[in-house]
């Protein structure tokens, strides 16, 4: 992880999902593959670190996960940096 996992949370990623009831965001280590909803639709694999979203919309569970990587290119540019630096 490049970032602490609040901030992580704290990021704002999700902002702007209003819709979304009961939301929660967390840093989780993944028990199955599961594709990234921040842009890049990779799949994140086993055992590796995602910022997942939960709640309900119209009644219903939903869930999103987004790949670490995605975050800090977020996170880096929030921060003032370039999203193609690594190891700031």
């Amino acid at each position: 992880m490049k970032y602490k996992p609040e901030d992580y949370i704290n990021s704002g990623f999700y902002e702007g999902d209003e819709d979304l009831v009961n939301r929660k965001e967390k840093v989780v280590k993944c028990r199955k593959p599961h594709k990234c909803m921040g842009g890049c639709n990779k799949e994140i694999d086993i055992g590796e670190y995602a910022l997942l979203e939960t709640g309900f919309m119209d009644g219903k569970p939903v869930s999103c996960y987004t790949c670490l990587p995605c975050i800090d290119k977020w996170l880096d540019v929030i921060n003032g940096g370039s999203e193609d630096v690594e190891g700031d």
